[in-house]
């Protein structure tokens, strides 16, 4: 009985994961109160490398509203941590969880004989996400407790950065695409919101503009090829598709819409490759990442290790049997989709990787390495490595969040992000003088660092995949 309980509840909570975060969204959007405008004359709204609010009115909430702002999106992302913690713990207790696959849907939308549905599912792929996004996430919410005390906006950067996580949550137990694109929308236009947080600074307009006009093209694009999949298949379920060899095959062999020597899996797979390339910036739809970090700390924190640039890796893994139909990664042959990624990230990689070293902005630092390693990833998983790519998504999130909330603490208090004024900046803060090292460790991959174990395994991957096409080569 206690067994058939657990089951219940690993098909039933995974509802509960984003609820947290999104019920926050609406509490502090609906609930604070913001109506009081003053002048934007105190210096704390202009230090810290916030814009300046002189010579304008501010809406500021009361102290009453600011606890219950802190409050509120601290739960809501706490609830959802332990709810998903809980789930990964029941979902890793059974010991067939590889073979079954928890979840429930109900029919959302009648299309003549079919139906869109909408569900969730746990499996050991989502369940992998649901230890790092949650964990990730309230790390950066108490970060961001201390780093917006001082903006009178505080209320509407919790709002809105709640419904950041909730939209990753809902992409992360969504059991058919139409709910992950959904999520992904959403994950958008807050990266929108959030990177444009300060609308005075021109630079930081203009950023959000660039992100978001740069990642709707690959959006479009993205729909294009769920809209043909679903014309083909008649369901958009994971479940459904991906687990059905016959749907598959048919994908395969079916010639597509358009560029008819390529079959409809390597049409669909191409439309969405394109979708990760624009969500993950990767090149040339890569330009929109190093202006996000006009934005607030917590927000990089945000777009480059708990949501958004994973979110593109994550689909492209979850898709992962769409894309390689009809080919067969770990000999060699590679379909359209897989050699798209190969060749993008690949260069993604080391064009990103090379801008970096050239930087004085320590965020415009982070920002191409995050570029760069994100195109290790997708460039893995172009030739079948999607578990190391996945391990090598988990280990980024963690580093790279502490990177960029360490960097932030640094320029949050010497007031420039210049990394070449910080080397000569002695005891500033003596965390900060622990953990930008210990993050920095990682980053290269130097060795016993878990960016070490995450990179060799992408590097055996590829140098297989090079000894299969030379036997093949040989062969011929």
């Amino acid at each position: 009985m206690e067994s058939n309980s657990l089951i219940g509840n690993a098909n039933l909570l995974p509802w509960l994961v984003p609820l947290g975060p999104l019920l926050a969204f609406f509490i502090i959007t609906l609930l604070t109160n913001r109506a009081k405008m003053v002048p934007g004359t105190s210096p704390e709204y202009a230090d810290h490398n916030h814009p300046s609010y002189f010579g304008m009115n501010v809406g500021v909430a009361s102290q009453a509203s600011r606890i219950v702002t802190i409050i509120v999106g601290l739960s809501g992302i706490i609830a959802a941590w332990l709810i998903a913690w809980t789930v990964v713990g029941v979902a890793t207790g059974n010991p067939h969880l590889g073979e079954e696959v928890y979840g429930s849907s109900f029919d959302w939308l009648a299309t003549g004989t079919t139906a869109l549905k909408m569900g969730v599912l746990v499996d050991p792929l989502n369940t992998i996400m649901l230890f790092m996004v949650p964990l990730a996430c309230v790390c950066i919410f108490i970060y961001s407790i201390g780093y917006a005390a001082s903006d009178p906006r505080q209320s509407r950067f919790f709002a809105l950065i709640s419904l950041f996580a909730g939209a990753m949550l809902t992409l992360v137990v969504a059991d058919n695409l139409l709910l992950l694109f959904v999520g992904w929308e959403i994950m958008g236009l807050c990266s929108y919101l959030l990177i444009g947080f300060w609308f005075e600074k021109e630079s930081a307009y203009k950023a959000a503009i660039k992100a978001f006009t740069t990642t709707r093209v690959a959006d479009v694009i993205m729909l294009l090829g769920i809209v043909y999949l679903y014309s083909l298949t008649g369901t958009l379920s994971f479940r459904e598709i991906l687990h059905n060899p016959e749907v598959l095959k048919t994908l395969a062999t079916t010639p597509a819409l358009i560029f008819g020597s390529m079959s409809a899996a390597s049409l669909i797979g191409i439309f969405l490759v394109i979708g990760t390339i624009g969500k993950s910036a990767q090149f040339p739809l890569h330009v929109w990442l190093p202006d996000a970090m006009e934005g607030p700390t917590p927000v990089s924190a945000m777009i480059h290790a708990a949501a958004m640039v994973s979110a593109g890796i994550y689909a492209v893994i979850r898709m992962y049997p769409v894309f390689a139909a009809g080919g067969d990664p770990h000999a060699g042959i590679l379909t359209p989709p897989l050699l798209l990624m190969t060749v993008v990230g690949s260069f993604t990689a080391l064009f990103a990787a090379t801008i970096a070293v050239a930087q004085n902005d320590v965020k415009k630092v982070l920002a191409y390495s995050t570029i760069s390693q994100l195109g290790f990833m997708i460039a893995a998983l172009g030739i079948g490595a999607y578990v190391a790519a996945a391990f090598h998504l988990i280990t980024h999130a963690f580093f790279k969040a502490l990177l960029f909330m360490a960097s932030g603490s640094v320029i949050h208090g010497m007031e420039h992000g210049d990394h070449h004024v910080h080397e000569h900046a002695h005891g500033h803060d003596e965390d900060d003088h622990v953990l930008l090292p210990a993050g920095a460790h990682a980053l290269p991959a130097a060795a016993g660092s878990h960016g070490d174990v995450a990179l060799t395994a992408e590097v055996d991957a590829h140098v297989m995949a090079g000894e299969h096409a030379g036997h093949d080569t040989h062969t011929e």
